[in-house]
């Protein structure tokens, strides 16, 4: 039992790393679904307002889902500066989605009480088009998320990497589910280099060990190393 035990743990931590990259997998593929659904709703409720039609649910859908989208989509959805059409004044770290959604609406009755009807026009155009440009430009990068989260649960070498960083980080986890640290803190220490080189250390170290072991047998792999 002794010869097996190495290799029965390392079995375990890829067990637990393969569970992981598929529920990487799903989430990955939830997230791009929903950015796609997203955006088909946004040109659907666009659409119509240069014929002058505010479609009302539709406004209300992507308002109530324009926070999900825009912590879904982190920088790819925030400007470090931006200049709002037809005004002189920027703002640093703009939420596009959020403000763009609610900035459709201002534009869009100022274009239907506006004499200045072209101007009106223009601006709202440029609003739905800065918010289009982010979208597909994050859809974009959700597509290559997906590609490699789906060629990662096919390499068995990945199950190995994410399982013994299960491990690692697992009190990293714990600190963060007992409310001793934020999930800022609990994400930068989950990713950071020391993290990541130690969880390659000790997987490598397991893989090789538990293969002597079962070559060579417990003890006179103990007797090798000097233990």
């Amino acid at each position: 039992m002794n010869n097996w035990l190495p290799f029965i743990i390392v079995v375990l931590i890829i067990v637990i790393g393969f569970v992981k990259t598929v529920a990487t997998l799903r989430t990955t593929v939830k997230n791009e679904n929903f950015a796609i659904e997203f955006m088909n709703n946004y040109r659907d409720f666009c659409s119509p307002l240069f014929q002058n039609t505010f479609n009302g649910d539709k406004y209300q859908w992507l308002k109530m889902k324009s926070t999900k989208m825009q912590t879904l989509m982190g920088s790819f959805g925030i400007a470090s500066v931006y200049k709002p059409p037809g005004t002189n004044h920027y703002f640093r770290n703009y939420e596009i989605i959020i403000n763009g959604i609610s900035g459709i609406r201002e534009n869009y009755s100022e274009m239907v009480n506006s004499y200045s009807l072209d101007l009106e026009r223009r601006i709202l155009q440029e609003v739905i088009s800065t918010i289009d440009d982010v979208l597909l430009t994050f859809i974009g990068a959700a597509e290559g998320w997906v590609n490699e989260a789906q060629k990662e649960v096919k390499n068995p070498l990945i199950w190995l990497r994410e399982g013994v960083r299960f491990v690692v980080t697992s009190p990293i986890f714990l600190m963060y589910w007992s409310g001793l640290v934020r999930y800022r803190m609990y994400n930068t220490l989950s990713n950071n280099y020391p993290v990541k080189l130690l969880s390659f250390l000790i997987g490598v170290i397991g893989l090789v060990s538990s293969i002597v072991t079962i070559v060579t047998g417990y003890t006179p792999f103990r007797s090798m190393i000097g233990f």
